[in-house]
């Protein structure tokens, strides 16, 4: 009975050392210099103007920036580094995805809109996905054969949103693992069939997820 009072009070102990570990967030320098203030999330980061809520705005997204991790293709494999990138056609794909997501989970909950004409917008919107690597390519006409992974892809979601006459307004920045099976057998999750059907709905998923976060960011 004694060992079992000394655990439990070692697991409060170590709650109370973790919960003393959170830090509150600190803005970089970028930050500091445009006026933005850090917001507690569940993004690596969020940083916004002072009492920024972007109520009833039009806004235009910029097309998004793709950079991939550097591949080193295995010498008994037919493919290459370039098999593994979005293609022009997957690139507009993204950027209609990255629109509609962008659109429900971030902009419709505060009034506001995206725009097709810059020139109407109050707010312009860059979107990057760095060190961005697919699980497997997703044209099936280049990867005919089965392939299985625990993710479609993982990269760094990031964005920076600016007024009218290009002040910084909010920035943010995320670690995305896209397609995780989380909760499921093993420490990485499980196998699952890697095709363009999943990856897309794997995406989306993900997108939903990381605006939604980001809206929670700025109430």
């Amino acid at each position: 009975m004694q060992k079992r009072y000394l655990y439990i009070f070692s697991l409060l102990v170590a709650a109370v050392l973790v919960a003393g570990c959170v830090q509150t967030p600190v803005a970089s320098q970028a930050d500091e210099q445009d006026g933005l203030v850090p917001r507690k999330t569940g993004l690596d980061s969020v940083s916004a103007a002072f009492a920024f809520d972007l109520s009833g705005a039009k806004v235009y997204l910029e097309p998004v920036a793709v950079e991939y991790t550097k591949r080193h293709p295995s010498t008994t494999s037919p493919l290459r580094a370039k098999d593994y990138e979005l293609r022009d056609k997957d690139m507009l794909r993204l950027q209609e995805l990255l629109g509609e997501t962008l659109n429900e989970r971030f902009l419709q909950p505060r009034q506001s809109q995206l725009v097709a004409d810059r020139a109407e917008a109050d707010y312009v919107m860059q979107l990057d996905l760095s060190r961005f690597a697919l699980g497997a390519p997703i044209d099936p006409l280049v990867s005919p054969w089965r392939t299985y992974t625990t993710q479609s892809a993982h990269g760094v979601l990031s964005g920076e949103l600016t007024d009218s006459n290009g002040n910084p307004v909010m920035r943010f920045s995320d670690r995305r693992d896209i397609g995780e099976n989380f909760g499921s057998f093993g420490p990485s999750g499980r196998l699952e069939r890697f095709n363009n059907v999943t990856f897309w709905h794997d995406m989306r998923v993900d997108l939903r997820r990381a605006f939604a976060s980001l809206d929670e960011s700025l109430r």
